[in-house]
């Protein structure tokens, strides 16, 4: 049995039992687990540690704990940091979200926010689809399923705290810095596709008795041909926004 002193910081608490929380624990481990493993069994996602350091040494996820060593980790700070020694950021900024099954009114809000959020809507597609598909396109994996980030493939991701979809959506933006990045109604809320500005003569034929009179500025999809104006949904959706953006300074 090997024993090894461990120590979590910042966000990364939010997933140990309370008796661990903002502390320095010791736990004993049978054979010479990596890193990765230790981080697996405590059901913490890789993906969201940013440095490790083992006896104040920088360290990666194969680094082996030597006995009673004691070992630090510390999440990405994603408004601190350009990248981090163990998940560099995604290049992009904004990044480019894929959200699980289960996450499929936080991708809307997302898109009503101007972000690049895929989404496989139900029947589940299954984790190796998803962790494929977020690799292949370097997107970031949206989830609240720790076990599909424990998946060494998975370079980018994040467990979603929250359950509520509005509050999902504050988390995301505040994580990933996004208040200065957000471009509200440029997609679509269906597809994801960038809207596309179009003239009221053109779709005249899709809208409601009275709308053509009533607005000026449409936009339609250029995937699944909806169109969209400033209704009332849009007043509703930018009390939304003003609710995310003020959430930066509380």
């Amino acid at each position: 049995m090997r024993t090894v002193h461990l120590r979590f910081y910042a966000s990364l608490n939010d997933f140990l039992p309370t008796r661990w929380k903002q502390r320095t624990f010791t736990l004993g481990f049978a054979g010479q687990p990596t890193v990765r493993e230790i981080l697996v069994q405590l059901q913490i996602p890789p993906p969201e540690v940013g440095f490790i350091l083992a006896e104040n040494q920088a360290v990666d996820f194969d680094y082996r704990p030597q006995e009673g060593e004691r070992v630090s980790f510390y999440p990405i700070f994603y408004e601190l940091l350009p990248g981090s020694p163990l998940n560099a950021l995604p290049p992009e900024r904004p990044p480019r979200f894929l959200l699980d099954t289960h996450l499929g009114r936080l991708a809307r809000y997302l898109r009503m926010l101007g972000f690049d959020a895929e989404h496989f809507p139900a029947p589940d597609p299954g984790d190796g689809v998803l962790v494929h598909r977020a690799a292949q396109e370097g997107r970031v994996l949206l989830t609240r399923d720790r076990r599909l980030l424990a998946r060494k493939a998975v370079r980018y991701g994040y467990f979603v705290r929250a359950t509520a979809p509005q509050a999902q959506l504050v988390e995301v933006v505040d994580r990933f810095a996004l208040h200065t990045l957000i471009h509200p109604f440029s997609r679509c809320l269906c597809c994801n596709v960038q809207l596309e500005p179009v003239e009221a003569r053109a779709v005249a034929a899709q809208l409601p008795t009275g709308v053509r009179g009533q607005y000026t500025d449409f936009y339609r999809c250029p995937s699944c041909d909806r169109v969209y104006w400033e209704g009332s949904h849009h007043a509703r959706m930018q009390r939304l926004i003003d609710q995310v953006v003020r959430s930066r300074s509380t």
